[in-house]
């Protein structure tokens, strides 16, 4: 028992140093030169999306205007749920739909801001195997609005759907669907190395060459299911100069990084700290003879 007291009390202190060494390793990265991010955080894997689980708005709206029943689960933060939201649809965490068993005979669309699948996808292949009739909506909250679907709340905050958090741009990369532009005009800007598998057409307040330009580009990818389209440059403050000039293309799903290169930059710095105090922190562990 003792032993069992001595080393929670020890986990207790190494989550707290944890903590200070994430705080005071991000402000250091902040006031000196950043941190050199190790291939590990920078490499990607290949990955696809599942057809399968993919329903299109199109389909949605035209059953939804045939009266089928199709239920809405919107499955954000409760908060971000009750800014704006697709009348009619319900707010369930993922995790939880799985405990709502008067669902099973429905026919289910999960739904987010229309940037993250990862967790969808995982999440409804587990559903179809518990029985339920689930399918995940193509383009989300996002490309919703664009095919002017209708939708209730803060239009200010409808806007910001097009805003992708360096976060989930880090956990979505891996998948192949993404066409990744780098509008930077700086050289130096680092996008390259941070995100190897971008695109630069630098943005020069020459709207019909960069027009150009992308569709040059994009034209490759025009077979590709569920293609996506994320722009960024240095800090993220281009980008409604950008919105009006890319609605003359014919890509529907066209994303930002959320603060720019610089942004997911920042992100990553904190990536590396959390894994150097994790590891920091097993080492503690087991050089620990009171708790073996």
């Amino acid at each position: 028992m003792m032993c069992t007291t001595k080393k929670a009390v020890i986990t207790l202190l190494i989550s707290l140093s944890v903590g200070l060494l994430v705080r005071s390793g991000v402000a250091a990265a902040q006031n000196s030169e950043a941190l050199t991010i190790p291939t590990e955080l920078l490499t990607t894997k290949s990955k696809k999306r599942n057809p399968a689980f993919a329903i299109t708005v199109e389909s949605v709206l035209q059953k939804a205007r045939e009266r089928q029943e199709i239920i809405l689960i919107d499955v954000r933060k409760r908060d971000e749920f009750e800014k704006f939201r697709i009348p009619g649809s319900i707010n369930i965490p993922l995790f939880a739909i799985k405990t709502k068993a008067f669902l099973k005979s429905k026919s289910l669309v999960l739904v987010n801001e229309g940037y993250s699948y990862s967790q969808l996808e995982r999440e409804c292949e587990q559903l179809r195997k518990c029985g339920f009739k689930v399918w995940l909506l193509n383009g989300g909250l996002h490309y919703w609005r664009r095919k002017r679907g209708p939708l209730r709340g803060d239009p200010f905050a409808q806007k910001a759907l097009n805003r992708m958090p360096p976060a989930i741009f880090f956990t979505e990369r891996d998948y192949e669907n993404w066409l990744m532009i780098d509008i930077s005009t700086s050289k130096d800007s680092g996008a390259r190395s941070l995100v190897p598998q971008s695109i630069p057409i630098p943005y020069l307040n020459d709207a019909k060459s960069f027009i150009s330009k992308f569709k040059r580009i994009s034209a490759k990818y025009e077979d590709k299911q569920f293609t996506s389209v994320l722009i960024f440059d240095e800090k993220g403050v281009r980008y409604e100069k950008i919105e009006k000039v890319i609605q003359k293309t014919d890509f529907k799903n066209i994303f930002f990084l959320k603060g720019g290169i610089e942004a997911y930059k920042s992100f990553l710095e904190q990536q590396l700290i959390v894994r150097q105090a994790r590891r920091h922190s097993k080492k503690t562990l087991k050089g620990c003879a009171n708790c073996r």
